[in-house]
Parts: structure tokens; C-alpha cells; sequence
């Protein structure tokens, strides 16, 4: 069946293609493979040609684009080209994006693997050991493919995730807009400061951004079409998201919680809408068993409390003045948001009684749980930096998380309340 676009496919088979070609990498160093273009190769080959055996759907017919259309054509290819001149001017520079992924990165590469003792004989050397291996295995294969440690070119993954994002957005919202209107909801996120500035300092944020709102956005189709592929694609890439950045597991849950939602109110879907759920919490218990099996935390910055509950939740709750503080600097920051968090509280008033209209309610009910998820980790976790430090240096980058959403959802808003340009 044509479920997909060319351009969708495309992007589809990159990121998804990627990232489980990154988990293949992990059970090759299980049985002793070394990564080499050949190894590598055969892992990837046979994904590629399935997808490419897919026939793809076709748009509409093709119409003279309006002036409006060209503006945003031409603004959104500008910010692609420009995020692909920033990225590859410099080697890699932000902090963690050395520290934490680019170093696992280097030694995987010159091990020819990821070493057996990885986890025990370097933890007190590599940062933060404990993060998932999507984004260092993904730098890794392509060292492997350049033949040598080149990290101008590695760097060109990140812009490739931006690109992919945009390109996945715009196929969605083409199944319920028309191109005029898509056009102008991907001019919104292509021209985010805060997503082009991620999609070129080789951090971890913006292909977990793809991976976790695609993965909603990919249920949510499910949810109006009906077809099979589009809930299986929401699992994988739901994997994948928690692959990437251990905040996956909050987003698979909260997925398993809107599958089982819909599945209640819409029962001749329920049984592949209980299949998802169930199997997502299967799939975040099984990383938090492995992850403890191995000693593991599942995040080092936020340590577990040995306070009581009753403490714990005293000091959440005191917490929570500090925490809405931090969220209406990025509410109100336009520097890094532009106006979408404006539009999005605009639109919370505005359209206050569709907010949980048959169309709206499972990607509001995902931005709701997602606030609320940040949120209790933010009120229960414990630090050594504190706090404060964390909501300073985080807030903006789980923002980033979840905006793809909050643009979907000013589309679908846009719909429902009949407007137009």
C-alpha cells in the first residue's frame, strides 16, 4: 500500500535506518564483529531495500506555487542550506557534544567495536557512561565509512536529522492541509533559533526531537488512517527515541497511555492500540532492567534520594515555583521560540473548547503528559549541581523535545477553527 511519500521515505530511511543500524553495531561488539564498511554494509543493505521496495504515494497534482508559497520555500531551504554551512565550518565544539558522545565515538572506532569493559574499565574516564549509544554509534559508522576520525564531516548527521524533521512534518500535516498552510506550519519549526542552533553543535537533542515527536506523530496518523504501518513505525521510532537520550521512556509511556486511551473510545482499533502499549512498557521495563543489571543509572545527573517519600514530595512541591518560573522564560523568550509558545497559549484560549476535540485530543493529552513528565522529574530527582543548575541548563533543550508537537498541534488548532491565510 502507498502509505508514504517519496520525500518522507527518504527521510524515514535515514533516521530510522541510522538508528537501527546503530543497535546492529551494539550486537555485532556482543559476538565479536568488528565494524569494518563491509560488516557495516551488510547490516544496512537490507534495510535500505525494503524500504526502497515500498511504493511510495504521490501528492497532489502539482499546482503553480502561490508568492506566499515561494516565500516559505524559499525561507525554510535558506535555513537548511545555512544550518549545513554553520555545521560544517567548525569541528565539533560544544561541550557535550565532545565530552559525552563524540569520545564514546573515537573509542569505538579505534576499538573496532564497543569494548567488552566499556562500561567498567572506562566509567570513571568517559562522561555520563550510562547515556544511550544511538548518537556516538551513529558518529562511529560514519568513521568507519570516511575511513578516518573526520569530525567536520561526522557532523553533517545533525543537519541531516533537521532536514528529515522538516520533511516528516510537512508529509504529516499534507494528509489534513493543504500546501499553502503546510508550508507555512514547517516555516514555523524550520525557523526555531532553538532547533536550527541544535541541528549544527552535534548534541543529541534534535535527532531525539525527530525520534520521540515522530513517533506521536506516527500513532497520531495511525489513529486517523487506520493503517497498521503507521503504528508499527511509531514503535520502532519510539525505540529508537529512547536509544537516543534516556527521556525516551518517559515519551513511551505517555504513548502507551494515549494508544490505550484511543483504544478505549475506539474499540475496533483496540487490540493493536493495547498491542502498542503493552509493549512499550515492556520495552522501558526491559532498558531499566538491563540498565540496573548493569549497574547502571538511568541518568548520573539525577541521582536517587534515600529521603523519604513524605520528604521528597515536600521538597518536589517547593520546587514547583521555580520550575513554572523556568518554563515562562521559554514561554516568553522569543529569542530562542520566536512567537510559538505565544501562539500556542493564544491558541489554548482561543480554541479552549476544541482543545480536546476527537482531532486535537491525543497530541494535547501528549503535550500535557509531557510537561507534567518533565515536570515530576524536575520535583523528585536529586543532584549534587542542584536544581536551579539543572532547570538553566535543561529547560530549553527538553523544550526543544516536544516542539514539533506543539507546531502540529497550532496546525490541527488552525484547522478547527476554520482560519486561513
Amino acid at each position: 500500500m502507498r502509505t508514504f511519500f517519496l520525500a518522507e521515505k527518504a527521510a524515514l530511511i535515514y533516521c530510522v535506518g541510522l538508528g537501527l543500524l546503530t543497535m546492529e553495531m551494539a550486537v555485532l561488539s556482543l559476538i565479536g564483529i568488528k565494524f569494518s564498511v563491509f560488516s557495516l554494509s551488510v547490516c544496512i543493505v537490507p534495510i535500505i531495500a525494503a524500504a526502497v521496495l515500498i511504493p511510495p504515494r504521490r501528492w497532489d497534482s502539482p499546482k503553480p506555487f502561490s508568492v506566499i508559497e515561494k516565500f516559505f520555500i524559499g525561507a525554510i531551504a535558506f535555513e537548511v542550506l545555512y544550518a549545513f554551512f554553520r555545521t560544517l565550518i567548525m569541528p565539533m565544539e560544544g561541550y557535550d557534544a565532545i565530552a559525552i558522545y563524540a569520545l564514546k565515538a573515537k573509542i569505538f572506532y579505534l576499538a573496532g567495536a564497543i569494548p567488552h569493559d566499556f562500561l567498567t574499565a572506562l566509567k570513571g574516564f568517559v562522561p555520563h557512561i550510562e547515556y544511550p549509544l544511538l548518537i556516538p554509534l551513529a558518529e562511529t559508522s560514519f568513521y568507519t565509512f570516511l575511513g578516518s576520525l573526520n569530525d567536520l564531516a561526522v557532523k553533517v548527521i545533525f543537519p541531516l536529522y533537521y532536514l528529515s524533521l522538516l520533511v516528516v512534518f510537512y508529509s504529516v500535516l499534507k494528509r489534513f492541509l493543504n500546501r499553502k498552510q503546510s508550508l507555512l506550519f514547517t516555516f514555523l519549526l524550520a525557523t526555531l533559533p532553538q532547533v536550527t542552533d541544535f541541528a549544527t553543535n552535534g548534541y543529541a537533542d534534535l535527532p531525539f526531537a525527530f525520534y520521540c515527536s515522530s513517533a506521536i506523530f506516527y500513532l497520531y496518523l495511525w489513529m486517523r488512517e487506520k493503517q497498521k504501518s503507521f503504528i508499527i513505525l511509531s514503535f520502532i521510532l519510539s525505540i529508537l527515541a529512547m536509544w537516543t537520550k534516556t527521556e525516551g521512556l518517559i515519551f513511551a509511556l505517555i504513548n502507551a497511555v494515549i494508544a490505550v486511551i484511543y483504544s478505549v473510545k475506539e474499540r475496533s482499533s483496540a487490540t493493536m492500540g493495547y498491542a502498542y502499549a503493552a509493549l512499550s512498557v515492556l520495552m522501558v521495563g526491559a532498558y531499566l532492567f538491563i540498565g540496573r543489571s548493569l549497574g547502571l543509572a538511568v541518568n548520573s545527573d539525577f541521582v536517587s534520594s534515600k529521603a523519604s517519600i513524605l520528604t521528597r514530595l515536600t521538597t518536589g512541591f517547593e520546587r514547583i515555583p521555580a520550575i513554572l518560573y523556568e518554563y515562562q522564560i521559554q514561554f516568553f523568550g522569543p529569542k530562542r521560540w520566536n512567537l510559538i509558545w505565544i501562539l500556542f497559549i493564544a491558541g489554548l484560549i482561543i480554541g479552549f473548547r476544541k482543545i480536546f476535540s476527537k482531532n486535537l485530543m491525543p497530541v494535547t493529552a501528549s503535550i500535557i503528559l509531557v510537561l507534567l513528565g518533565y515536570t515530576g522529574v524536575y520535583m523528585i530527582s536529586c543532584s549534587p549541581q542542584g536544581i536551579g543548575w539543572h532547570l538553566s541548563t535543561s529547560g530549553s533543550r527538553l523544550f526543544l523535545h516536544f516542539v514539533p508537537l506543539v507546531a502540529l498541534w497550532l496546525a490541527l488548532m488552525f484547522k478547527e477553527l476554520n482560519l486561513d491565510l
